[in-house]
């Protein structure tokens, strides 16, 4: 579900800032429909920029200005080994009310790791 609100409006923000560039949402977009039932997105930066056109290196630098915005966190399961993206809950999610409110907490702890 793509929920329309401040923190949505702060990408576009974000972009006018020149914080983020015109690619970035593209890139967004693109996580979000990679999205489980879980709200966890798998996708290496290989094949996300394959998937949009990109270099592998522009793709990288789209992610890491999505995370710096608070747009996207990058989780290291360390239990499992496994490594995944989350996007901010708050812009886009899955489930209903608890899983969006499982998943901020996910999302507010790996932006704190």
């Amino acid at each position: 579900m793509l929920h329309q609100n401040a923190d949505v409006e702060s990408l576009f923000a974000a972009v006018a800032r020149k914080d983020l560039q015109p690619m970035d949402p593209a890139v967004l977009w693109a996580l979000m429909h990679h999205m489980d039932r879980l709200g966890r997105v798998r996708i290496t930066t290989n094949a996300l920029a394959e998937l949009l056109g990109f270099s592998v290196s522009a793709c990288s630098r789209s992610l890491t200005r999505l995370r710096r915005q608070a747009l996207l966190a990058k989780v290291y399961n360390c239990k499992s080994g496994e490594v995944y993206y989350l996007v901010n809950p708050l812009v886009a999610s899955v489930g209903g009310p608890q899983r969006r409110g499982h998943l901020w907490a996910q999302f507010k702890a790996a932006l704190e790791d």
